[in-house]
């Protein structure tokens, strides 16, 4: 009875050896029919097409790679090969693996076939499929079959190959399991299978051509159905469709017509007799999987060199799907803004320009207390002001209105390829601060004629115009006070400012006039608070837009504060108080610059202060000081005209460069 049984046993394994060697003589079979019609082995011409076929497989970077297989190196894998006898079926099968491993990692093979070690390489391939990979020095027995971890290594093995091979064709994908059920037999109710046939059947398709991958593709109505699986309906409503169009980041402006009703029934209905009614079954490697071209195509079966209209229409629920699940969006590469900051560079860089500015106001006041020169300060300032009416309008009108409107936007990975036609919007704010440039001229040229000849020394009579109270003129008063000696008390001095701006004469000191000096304080404090929060969302926004911000407010904010310092002056301070309140005014700016900092982290938060900022500037350059420079007080009226148009369309000019070329200056 026992001997019985150990027939039984020897006859099994002998049929289970015989059907294996069965199936591997077919695989052989196979691929000789392929590469060698007609022969009944691998001759050495058949050697040399298998190589060349394998190395136009694999693809680097979209060229071909891995220039290195030669019959000759044939002799690290086998000991005894010669290429006249060609290669046998059991050879053929020992190098099958060393073939995989070229597939799944041409560059790394090539390199181990120079120093001689593909053998080597390939045993331990072997052993990494069956899981043993820290078991480098074994003798190469395989493990029993069946072992769950020779799937994984295979499957492994096939993520690899899709990095680098290149099917030939545009048929359905083969999946491991496919490979698996074709190299395996059967002997009784067990299912055995050889990792040499699993190569040769790998090897066989390689040389084919054929598609590969380690999982399934999803059928092509798969996409649709997920489409209107996610919005949980067979029918898209208006609110789903609104929903998928800002997904997509479509969508425009709404358009009152009176047949968008019966538009959109007509769409729902196409619609609902396009997609079908069956369930869709979820498949959770599909629904977060990131589908390259070449997969949507083979998908679709579309051929690659080129996609029709109606051919895009087929593809277009896949591109759709992709987006709503986000399976790419993490492999996708972050986008870089060449002009965005980080968090310190921002910090960093607007408190340097904020910083600047106030010095530059500091030095300003040093260099009005110290200034012998009355006459060439005066042209400064009068340049000062008009620089700065035009950097504050072109700040607002060319750079702040388009970012906050959305008519150029600064987000980073925005492409900034600008078209012509891009450009319209600036053409038509130019002819805006045109508008104003040419009222300008008139009222200054109109000024200039009508005073022309009959200028009046009596300063009483001049600052009685309606804008005795701009910096410009603040500014002339102080200096000309500088030169007269008649009075050596300050109450004199304060008295004849009074005076010159004809303010009631006093009978004493009044409490509205001890109160002034704050009130200019607090309102400083408060314009500089505003400078800051324009300056701290301008750097938010990019180094581009900070620098035209800080201009901007470089050019309003000296004369400004000169101004202020000398009233203060005026109203009885002594130096060491204005300068002390003129400091602590400026200070409130960096409160300004660090909330905006903090708080412009969201678009929308830089969009409000922009155009908060917008208005400040227009309100500052339009009614505060372009009226100083219409209506200043001056011996030579022709030379201060030129200074003013020269430091106006200094202003709109630097304003607009940065409008335009701001894209292609690098930091």
């Amino acid at each position: 009875m026992e001997a019985r049984g150990v027939l039984v046993l020897c006859f099994i394994c002998l049929c289970a050896f015989v059907g294996a060697r069965g199936d591997k003589k077919e695989i052989y079979a196979k691929v000789v029919d392929l590469v060698a019609p007609g022969e009944e082995f691998l001759t050495e011409d058949a050697l040399v097409s298998v190589f060349e076929r394998l190395e136009n497989r694999v693809q680097c970077s979209g060229v071909s790679c891995g220039k290195c297989l030669s019959v000759g190196h044939l002799s690290q894998l086998l000991s005894n090969f010669s290429s006249s006898q060609g290669l046998q079926m059991e050879d053929f099968f020992t190098v099958a693996p060393a073939c995989g491993l070229f597939l799944s990692a041409p560059l790394e093979t090539c390199g181990v076939i120079q120093e001689g070690r593909w053998g080597e390489e390939t045993l331990h391939f072997i052993e990494t499929i069956y899981g043993h990979d820290h078991d480098h020095n074994s003798t190469g027995d395989h493990p029993p079959h069946g072992d769950i971890s020779e799937s994984e290594g295979l499957e492994k093995m096939f993520l690899e190959m899709e990095k680098y091979y290149q099917p030939d064709t545009h048929e359905p994908c083969l999946t491991l399991k496919d490979i698996l059920e074709e190299s395996s037999h059967q002997h009784g109710d067990h299912t055995h299978t050889e990792l040499d046939a699993v190569m040769g059947n790998v090897l066989y398709h390689a040389l084919r051509g054929d598609c590969m991958k380690a999982h399934h593709l999803p059928e092509q109505q798969y996409f649709l159905d997920y489409i209107f699986s996610h919005y949980g309906s067979d029918n898209l409503t208006l609110h789903d469709f609104e929903g998928l169009l800002k997904a997509l980041n479509l969508g425009g402006e709404e358009h009152d017509h009176d047949d968008h009703d019966a538009h959109d029934d007509q769409h729902s209905s196409e619609t609902h007799r396009q997609s079908q009614t069956d369930a869709h079954q979820t498949n959770n490697s599909w629904d977060t999987a990131c589908f390259s071209a070449g997969d949507l195509l083979r998908i679709h079966r579309l051929n690659s060199s080129s996609l029709s209209r109606d051919q895009f229409t087929q593809i277009s629920p896949a591109l759709i799907q992709q987006i709503l699940s986000g399976g790419c969006s993490e492999i996708s590469p972050a986008p870089v803004s060449p002009d965005s900051l980080s968090t310190a560079e921002r910090y960093g860089y607007a408190t340097l320009a904020n910083l600047i500015i106030c010095l530059m106001a500091m030095f300003g006041i040093v260099v009005l207390l110290f200034s012998a020169c009355t006459r060439v300060f005066e042209l400064c300032i009068q340049f000062c002001i008009s620089l700065a009416v035009g950097s504050l309008t072109g700040d607002a009108l060319l750079h702040l209105l388009p970012a906050f409107l959305g008519l150029h936007v600064h987000e980073d990975g925005q492409n900034h390829d600008h078209a012509e036609d891009n450009y319209d919007y600036v053409y038509k704010l130019l002819v805006l601060i045109a508008g104003i440039y040419i009222f300008y001229l008139m009222e200054s040229i109109f000024s200039i004629i009508t005073r022309g000849g009959h200028h009046n020394h009596n300063h009483d009579e001049e600052e009685s115009d309606g804008h005795h109270c701009d910096h410009g003129k603040v500014l002339q008063m102080f200096q000309r006070e500088k030169q007269n000696k008649h009075s050596n008390s300050q109450a004199d001095l304060v008295e004849a400012e009074i005076n010159e701006k004809s303010f009631p004469e006093p009978v004493g000191p009044k409490r509205e006039q001890r109160l002034l000096p704050y009130m200019i304080t607090i309102g400083d404090g408060i314009h500089n608070f505003a400078d800051g929060l324009a300056i701290g969302a301008a750097f938010s926004i990019s180094w581009r837009s900070g620098l035209a911000t800080s201009l901007a407010v470089l050019c309003h904010e000296l004369p400004h504060e000169l101004g202020d310092f000398a009233i203060l002056l005026h109203c009885g301070l002594s130096v060491k108080w204005a300068l002390l309140l003129n400091v602590g005014s400026s200070l409130t700016s960096f409160i300004g610059l660090y909330i905006a900092l903090s708080v412009s982290t969201e678009t929308f938060a830089k969009e409000w202060i922009s155009a908060v900022t917008a208005g400040l500037f227009l309100y500052v350059g339009l009614a505060d000081m372009l009226p100083s420079l219409v209506h200043v007080d001056t011996k030579r009226p022709w030379l201060i005209f030129f200074l003013q148009n020269l430091g106006l369309l200094s202003g709109w000019g630097i304003l607009l460069l940065l409008s335009i070329y701001e894209d292609q200056i690098g930091l």
